[in-house]
């Protein structure tokens, strides 16, 4: 086929039988035995069948012993990079780095809030104690308690997360990622750079993930974890950096910390 291709081209039909059947009966078959579903899917399977179609062009691909567990193996390796490098928000050569340092603790993957919000995670109604699913009641909970342990009162804590977990989700012309947190302070009496310090740390950045994805990520332990409680009490502090700049310094110290603890 790759020699009828040769002298018809890639827009020939037999070019277009080729692609298909590596599409729907290589590729395809492969994304899903990894775990991958719906839209992840789509995207990690379109990746993956480019991969191939850049190595069929290749010369060299002519010569090589097996053609088939070649192009079974870029498509694995395609598919798995996609799935690295949507868990920490970043391409497929970073995310391949990241991975190796989560298995050793170091950091963890990053979960987007928004994200969640936009697929159907989020309270049926405006009381957090009634009704809830046990995971939105369990990640309410952690959240609560490590407001608390920064040294908001519990009447407090529950009021912001209200406020947070209403805030509207930002679309993608708005000028702010951080839509809500005028209202908050105006409703609950705070000032305006706590109501902004606050739904960052909570929420989280498009690059940097909040305490609530944190949570719902690694556990309701993380909240005793310095890189939460940094985060968090720099919306107690105003002459504290933000909390992201806050989050990644303490972040930095545990990764600089590692090599001594491993030494000794």
């Amino acid at each position: 086929m790759l020699d009828v291709i040769d002298r018809e081209g890639w827009d020939s039909p037999t070019a277009t039988v080729l692609l298909r059947y590596l599409r729907e009966r290589v590729v395809r078959p492969l994304a899903i035995s990894v775990g991958l579903r719906g839209a992840a899917a789509s995207q990690a399977e379109a990746t993956a069948w480019q991969a191939l179609w850049m190595e069929l062009t290749k010369p060299t691909f002519r010569t090589v012993a097996s053609p088939w567990g070649v192009l079974g193996q870029i498509a694995r390796r395609q598919l798995l990079g996609e799935i690295v490098a949507a868990r920490f928000a970043t391409n497929g050569r970073r995310g391949w780095k990241l991975e190796v340092a989560s298995r050793d603790g170091v950091i963890g993957p990053a979960v987007s809030l928004d994200v969640l919000l936009e697929i159907g995670w989020e309270p049926e109604s405006h009381d957090l104690t009634f009704g809830e699913p046990p995971e939105t009641a369990g990640l309410v909970e952690a959240a609560r308690r490590a407001l608390c342990l920064v040294g908001w009162s519990e009447t407090e804590a529950t009021a912001i997360l209200a406020a947070v977990l209403d805030a509207p989700v930002p679309r993608l012309d708005e000028r702010t990622q951080f839509p809500g947190w005028r209202l908050m302070a105006a409703a609950l009496g705070i000032p305006p750079w706590q109501a902004r310090r606050l739904t960052i740390a909570l929420r989280g950045t498009s690059d940097w993930p909040g305490v609530m994805a944190r949570i719902i990520a690694e556990g309701p332990s993380v909240i005793d974890s310095p890189i939460v409680r940094t985060a968090l009490m720099a919306t107690r502090r105003r002459s504290d950096r933000s909390p992201v700049l806050a989050a990644r310094r303490a972040e930095q110290e545990l990764t600089d910390a590692c090599p001594q603890r491993h030494a000794s």
